[in-house]
């Protein structure tokens, strides 16, 4: 049986947005219709002349993923507000999106996750709707780096950190 989508949790980083040096890492989820992860694996295929089908190399990834958000008052929206506004270039659109399964749960460490973090860049990408619907907004992602495991930890009070090891 298949796991539904709930099993994955996307996360990214708030805090490092606009140049900022705390963390704020939130998930990605209320008002989230669809957040899907592109890879964007880069394949280099060659047909060797004694070869009767073409050889195949990954040589590397290139994430992104378009992530759409009904607008809800929360402070997610906030922080896709002043992207909005502000149209931030450069420096002020690097943090990064994190991202694990429920499933990965580490063995007798409770709120504790095998997780990836990814560097990326978020730029604002649309808001609106149709009329008589509902209002949304949507940003780009990219990833402007290499991929890093670790574990993420959810806390009681739903706040996430980070490490690149396991908890004690």
């Amino acid at each position: 049986m298949a796991f539904d989508r709930t099993n994955m949790v996307s996360l990214l980083d708030v805090g490092k947005l606009f140049g900022g040096v705390s963390t704020d890492i939130q998930e990605m989820g209320d008002g989230y219709t669809e957040i899907s992860e592109d890879w964007g694996p880069g394949i280099d295929s060659t047909q060797y002349v004694n070869m009767k089908a073409k050889s195949a190399t990954v040589s590397g990834y290139e994430f992104t993923m378009n992530p759409e958000r009904e607008y809800l008052a929360d402070d997610m929206q906030k922080h896709l507000d002043k992207l909005l506004k502000k149209f931030p270039t450069g420096e002020d659109c690097k943090t990064d999106y994190y991202r694990f399964f429920k499933t990965d749960a580490v063995e007798g460490k409770d709120g504790v996750y095998e997780a990836i973090k990814l560097p990326v860049v978020v730029a604002a990408s649309s808001a609106g709707g149709e009329g008589g619907g509902k209002l949304v907004s949507s940003i780009q992602i990219n990833g402007n780096g290499a991929v890093e495991e670790g574990y993420i930890t959810m806390a009681e009070d739903g706040t996430y950190t980070w490490s690149k090891s396991a908890p004690e």
